[in-house]
């Protein structure tokens, strides 16, 4: 079956996986299968989400923990053929999945098929963003590798819609001094109470929780205990 390019699935390479599992137990109600070296984050029978141990080759340049954001298409080799094409780097390569980095150096992973959705509510995946230094340098890859359209909705802010229109997510253009050095897709997941996920984050052993202030809704932005980055918003 023949899909539009969208996100679908996300995962936490981290360094302690005993660790932030514990913390997002208790900062999102979160169980673990157990199975394996790639554990699946569940919410009562339906999958959110899966952590696993950073992979050596990543180790070894230095990557930091971080969330991934999965874009499903329907071709795997025929994307990163092309993304190469466009100027991007290809960080890891399976027939099933490749790790992306678009030009400005952001990360993405591309997989073939689709993901049962998972319910909406606490502890869910609740969205994505791109934030940037310059868009400019970076809309014309997306549009001709997945064909994503981009919409001014203010300010620094866009929307970003498959061809047929379907809302993908938003992209931000913001100074290194609000965004920090790196360029990246940033992973939202819902929460009950704002100020109450805030105050848990730091019990858990988190860090940040500063206010983010996007175009459609508020956000604290918040660090796990081996410093993956992560967003939390307001459910619904």
């Amino acid at each position: 079956m023949s899909t539009e390019p969208n996100f679908t699935w996300c995962d936490l390479s981290t360094f302690r996986p005993q660790v932030t599992k514990a913390f997002y137990n208790r900062l999102f109600d979160w169980r673990f299968d157990g199975a394996g070296d790639y554990e699946y984050a569940q919410i009562g029978d339906h999958q959110v989400g899966a952590i696993f141990v950073m992979p050596q080759k990543l180790q070894q340049i230095g990557m930091p923990s971080f969330w991934m954001s999965y874009v499903s298409v329907n071709d795997v080799a025929a994307t990163v053929a092309q993304a190469r094409d466009l100027g991007a780097r290809i960080e890891l390569e399976d027939p099933a999945y490749a790790l992306i980095r678009d030009p400005l150096g952001a990360g993405f992973t591309v997989h073939g098929g689709l993901r049962p959705p998972a319910p909406s509510g606490h502890g869910t995946r609740a969205g994505h963003a791109y934030f940037c230094s310059d868009l400019s340098a970076v809309q014309p890859f997306y549009q001709a590798l997945f064909g994503w359209t981009y919409r001014s909705v203010g300010g620094d802010a866009w929307q970003i819609a498959t061809a047929a229109g379907d809302r993908v997510c938003f992209a931000y253009q913001q100074p290194d001094e609000i965004r920090g050095k790196e360029q990246y897709w940033g992973i939202f997941f819902a929460v009950d109470d704002l100020d109450a996920a805030a105050d848990t984050t730091i019990a858990a052993g988190g860090t940040g929780c500063q206010p983010v202030e996007l175009c459609d809704r508020p956000a604290r932005l918040i660090y796990d205990p081996d410093g993956a980055a992560l967003f939390l918003v307001s459910f619904p």
